[in-house]
């Protein structure tokens, strides 16, 4: 029988940062994931405390992006291996009142870190700019896959790859057995397929489909993020992440034409030189109602925990909510009231 302080089920970046969390405090972990491409390892990873679209930084933005980066180069620095990209966002305007509005928010406290003043009018090149550009400041790329299977084969002798079956699940009060593992706590790092979990099943994640094409641009030479209806993120050799849809309906990993065509054309509206398209992936984001992670205890179980809901902003949010779980689990600190997966009990 092999005891490890905690079994984690499931391995992208919410697992990942549970179990980095766990390591750096001593405590021994080990995982079963079973290898299918979640959402994490198809993702941009695009790291930005920021939303683009109203101009405002999103919760939590400054103090999540202060922790996340030096969180991974820590992982950087111990794999030798680079998965931080350093790209400023290059943002397109739809409409000239933009301006305005993104001259305000560039002097607010917070935003002004990252949001350049300055509107931009000269051309990029195989960049459709007519109504002129702005740039975010201290924002990049995550190579989610590449870190991934790097931290993978670093614990591979604390690594199981086969799904979890709930059946074989034995919890006692003081400790839970799985197969051959007996652990002090479980967390469930599943992404959207916690919808199959009988032990959180009222917890209600909402999923949203995303669908993306991955593009070989030639003439294109970026060494920047475009945000314009979509984000076209560089991903060295010529190459391009593109998207990515939010479909609320289709929970279903088929990937579509329409979908396809949808992204094509915002990529046509820009950039204008050719491109070819290399693949199309799609992926279900573990996003929750209220934007916020899932984070907490079983009611009943006392050593059942649930590591959830980190959307689109996974790469930022990770690091720190792996933090206030790891805290609260061990007695040190309550969960923040807006991650606990408790604000959505009923109240009598």
């Amino acid at each position: 029988m092999k005891q490890v302080d905690t079994l984690i089920v499931g391995f992208g970046l919410a697992g990942l940062a549970y179990a980095e969390t766990l390591k750096l405090q001593g405590h021994s972990f080990h995982v079963i994931d079973q290898s299918q491409a979640g959402s994490s390892v198809i993702a941009a990873g695009i790291y930005n405390p920021t939303v683009l679209k109203r101009f405002n930084m999103t919760w939590q933005g400054e103090a999540l992006h202060t922790a996340a980066l030096p969180f991974y180069s820590a992982i950087e620095e111990r794999l030798s291996k680079k998965f931080i990209f350093p790209h400023p966002i290059i943002k397109l305007f739809a409409q000239t009142a933009e301006h305005n509005q993104w001259m305000v928010a560039s002097d607010r406290s917070g935003l002004s870190s990252y949001l350049d003043p300055k509107i931009y009018n000269n051309s990029i090149l195989g960049v459709k700019a007519p109504l002129g550009y702005a740039k975010v400041k201290h924002c990049g790329r995550l190579d989610t896959t590449a870190l991934i299977q790097a931290y993978k084969n670093c614990i591979s002798a604390h690594l199981t790859t086969s799904s979890f079956e709930y059946s074989k699940l034995n919890i006692t009060p003081s400790y839970l057995t799985y197969g051959e593992i007996k652990a002090k706590h479980l967390v469930f790092c599943e992404g959207y397929a916690m919808i199959n979990n009988p032990y959180f099943k009222d917890v209600p994640l909402v999923g949203s489909k995303g669908q993306i094409l991955i593009i070989d641009a030639p003439e294109l030479k970026l060494e920047t993020i475009l945000k314009g209806p979509i984000f076209i993120a560089p991903l060295g050799g010529d190459k391009y992440w593109a998207g990515a849809s939010f479909e609320q309906q289709d929970k279903s990993l088929n990937i579509t034409a329409e979908g396809a065509k949808w992204i094509k054309d915002k990529i046509e509206r820009m950039i204008d030189v050719p491109y070819t398209i290399e693949k199309q992936i799609t992926h279900i984001r573990p996003t929750v109602k209220d934007r916020r992670p899932l984070l907490g205890t079983h009611k009943k179980y006392k050593n059942l925990h649930l590591f959830n809901g980190m959307g689109s902003r996974g790469v930022l949010t990770a690091p720190t909510a792996a933090s206030w779980l790891f805290k609260h689990i061990n007695g040190q600190e309550a969960l923040p009231k807006e991650v606990n997966i408790n604000r959505f009990e009923k109240k009598d």
